[in-house]
């Protein structure tokens, strides 16, 4: 299950197209996310691949979304994790950064 957020990358998007988890599970997968379109295809394989036999939270309704307004606000928190671990993977610290359960929780900012 998805919501699809208020953007218009997704009038171009084949969305069946966006399921897959290879397109933000590796470095080289967030490395290419650089348009819109790029962030909402992963942002929906995001909502497609939270496991709830992982997080048994999610059969709660948390981490999933409401409504429009509430993926719109976690595709912008989303966008910024994705940001943030691309600079963490682009500095070869020995180490690589990925993409968490956590990614559209909250603002890093928000402190």
């Amino acid at each position: 299950m998805y919501i699809v957020p208020d953007s218009d990358a997704a009038e171009g998007l084949n969305l069946n197209d966006c399921f897959s988890e290879s397109i933000y599970d590796t470095e080289d997968a967030l490395a290419e996310l650089d348009t819109e379109e790029e962030m909402l295809c992963a942002f929906i394989a995001f909502q497609v691949n939270k496991d709830i036999e992982e997080n048994p939270d999610l059969q709660l309704g948390v981490g999933r979304y409401q409504d429009v307004a509430e993926a719109t606000e976690r595709f912008g928190y989303f966008k910024t994790c994705v940001g943030e671990v691309q600079k963490v993977n682009e500095e070869e610290n020995g180490w690589e950064a990925e993409i968490n359960f956590f990614c559209d929780l909250s603002d890093p900012g928000d402190g």
